[in-house]
């Protein structure tokens, strides 16, 4: 795996932040070990020193355990509020680029957890998740009913899918992807169309088609964030082409 070099002041804050992706994206499981000392010095562009406080760190959050002798390995069971914690300064502002690493961390995470959900669904499950959209009501007017009602429907699905390490993952950045969520409620986004998206990663999950759910997610999310950006770049230029204020 080709890793970009570290190049901040805290490099031991860093490594943890590096290495928790990696966590979050799956390439480390719970109860896998992470590479050795050299290996990981090596992929981050960094010291001893800073590697062993950078896991110092992830093992006082409960991310990781320490071995002495056998290296880090990561927890069977991992705590969502410290992955949060250690999150958040990957997430320092709502900018383009920010934006751009939640989707591609919820693309994986919920792409496969809905696939999950497909292999693993009743049909209790399938009946709660059609009651969700079957009556929209004011989230149709509302952007915070709207709002709510998308996350929850996210969530059902993270729950069915009966993943504590993908939950947890899920869980950590929630409220990022509240914020998400609402910014894209707000952006005048077309919810009828993102609500039939739901409704066929229903479909698929009913069905059991993993990988049509796992397809059908992964699609839902990227036109959410298309919606997002064509909001964004259409409020520009509706504020470049506004004439300038006398004396201005």
């Amino acid at each position: 795996m080709k890793t970009r070099k570290i190049k901040t002041v805290s490099l031991a804050e860093s490594v943890a932040q590096r290495l928790l992706e990696r966590i979050q994206q799956g390439e480390f499981g719970p109860g896998s070990r992470l590479p050795g000392e050299r290996a990981l010095q090596q992929q981050l562009g960094v010291g001893r020193l800073a590697l062993r406080e950078g896991l110092a760190r992830l093992s006082a959050l409960g991310v990781i355990r320490v071995e002495h002798g056998k290296g880090a390995r990561v927890e069977d069971r991992i705590n969502s509020q410290a992955v949060s914690t250690a999150l958040a300064p990957l997430f320092p502002e709502r900018d383009a680029k920010t934006m751009q690493d939640l989707v591609n961390a919820r693309s994986l995470i919920e792409g496969e957890l809905a696939a999950r959900a497909a292999q693993r669904r009743t049909k209790g499950d399938v009946k709660r998740l059609e009651s969700m959209l079957n009556d929209p009501g004011e989230a149709l007017e509302d952007d915070h009913a709207y709002a709510r009602l998308d996350y929850d429907f996210h969530r059902e699905v993270a729950r069915l899918a009966d993943n504590e390490f993908l939950n947890v993952m899920h869980q950590a950045l929630s409220d990022h992807i509240r914020s998400f969520l609402l910014f894209y409620a707000k952006a005048h986004a077309d919810r009828k169309g993102a609500i039939e998206r739901h409704r066929d990663i229903v479909k698929a999950i009913a069905r059991g088609d993993a990988s049509r759910a796992r397809e059908s997610m992964r699609s839902h999310i990227t036109a959410c964030k298309s919606s997002v950006e064509a909001y964004i770049a259409k409020k520009r230029k509706r504020q470049h082409e506004q004439p300038s204020q006398p004396g201005a």
